[in-house]
């Protein structure tokens, strides 16, 4: 009979990032590659594990290529003695900490796999997962809070005349259009970090074909850019700034900004921006407020999730997007970043072991399994 060990909880990441424990190759020791650009989650994700095991969390990491059934994979990485391991045997957990996005086919049929049994949890709740993913979901559902968006149907000048006469159609009504320029932003409508988002001319439409083009399986939408480059300053600086306020379930646990690099509009640490831990004081009063009528509207008490904001410069509060995967890492440089980003990590791992033998926490069937249960084997899955 194979052998199956049981976990209080499963952390899965990308396996775009992450490698697999089932390699035997003697180069891959870690579970992110050294010299790579995410060789520094190795020390976030070392440090969630000794957080579980401190917490008596049986915890193991493993990769979505790693995925053989519903809370299954076929290898996964411990972090022991000071060091990486990596067993080559099968894994079980009912409750997943899940740090992928199903951004292809391949992810999504793993994801499917991964949660095909109501048995089976992610730490965030399925509808919000669903909601954030999809920023035209976003808008459809946060339309009074959010930047106008509008989907490009496909990368031709037929749809992209379309999708902007629909744009505009949408600002001439808004009750705040003048925040918006005449410029047009156009993301990655299932993307995140900042990648693959472009400012273009509302007239640029052959320059936005062309940045479709380049890669046709990723589908974007387009949205007014609004002016926000003096809307909200920290300590007098006037660059672009974004205002992120992190829940879990209805409590704001964290608040951050980012600040773009000057002349850049985007605000994420990959595109060159920079990251601040403020307090919830120093946050203006009306986005807390505003976050707090968005987190009533989404209703969801047992879910991590993000939700950033910017000011236009004539004070208005705009939703940028939502996000139930905010990145766990921090700049090794900055101290202040490592000590919050550690703190995070040591509230999500206290939620982990209050939700280990809780039934029903998603409002399904009880999991008949125990974290202890010494009896489990293949057929129960």
């Amino acid at each position: 009979m194979e052998k199956i060990t049981i976990f209080d909880v499963l952390i899965v990441y990308s396996d775009r990032l992450a490698k697999s424990a089932y390699s035997l190759s003697a180069d891959i020791s870690t579970p992110f590659p050294k010299g790579s650009n995410s060789e520094v989650y190795n020390v976030v994700y070392k440090y969630f594990l000794k957080i579980c095991k401190k917490n008596n969390l049986k915890a193991a990491f493993t990769t979505t290529t790693d995925i053989t059934g519903a809370g299954r994979c076929r290898s996964y990485w411990l972090f022991e003695n000071n060091g990486w391991i990596k067993v080559r045997e099968s894994g079980y957990s009912k409750l997943i900490f899940d740090k992928f996005s199903p951004i292809n086919k391949r992810i999504e049929t793993a994801r499917k796999l991964l949660f095909s049994s109501k048995k089976v949890k992610p730490f965030n709740h399925p509808y919000l997962f669903n909601l954030f993913f999809d920023k035209q979901q976003t808008y459809k559902k946060l339309h009074k809070f959010s930047i106008p968006t509008v989907i490009i149907k496909d990368a031709t000048g037929e749809s992209i005349y379309r999708a902007l006469r629909s744009l505009k159609e949408i600002v001439s009504i808004h009750p705040h259009k003048y925040d918006f320029s005449d410029e047009i932003i156009m993301k990655n409508r299932f993307g995140a970090g900042g990648l693959r988002v472009y400012k273009f001319k509302a007239k640029q439409t052959k320059k936005m074909m062309a940045s479709m083009k380049r890669n046709e399986k990723i589908s974007y939408i387009i949205q007014p850019f609004v002016k926000f480059d003096k809307g909200f300053s920290y300590k007098n600086s006037q660059v672009a700034t974004d205002i992120r306020l992190i829940y879990l379930g209805v409590k704001i646990i964290q608040t951050y900004i980012r600040m773009a690099k000057p002349g850049d509009f985007r605000c994420n640490e990959h595109q060159g921006g920079l990251l601040k831990y403020i307090s919830k004081s120093e946050v203006p009063q009306e986005v807390v407020s505003t976050s707090r009528k968005i987190a009533n509207v989404l209703n969801k008490k047992c879910s991590l999730y993000t939700l950033d904001f910017i000011i236009s410069n004539s004070g208005n509060i705009y939703l940028l997007e939502g996000n139930t995967g905010p990145g766990l890492d921090w700049n090794l440089l900055i101290r202040e970043n490592e000590i919050e980003g550690k703190k995070l990590i040591r509230m999500i791992v206290k939620e982990l072991d209050g939700r280990v033998g809780l039934p029903n926490i998603m409002g399904e069937v009880p999991i008949t399994v125990g974290k202890n249960d010494a009896n489990f084997n293949q057929t129960k899955l």
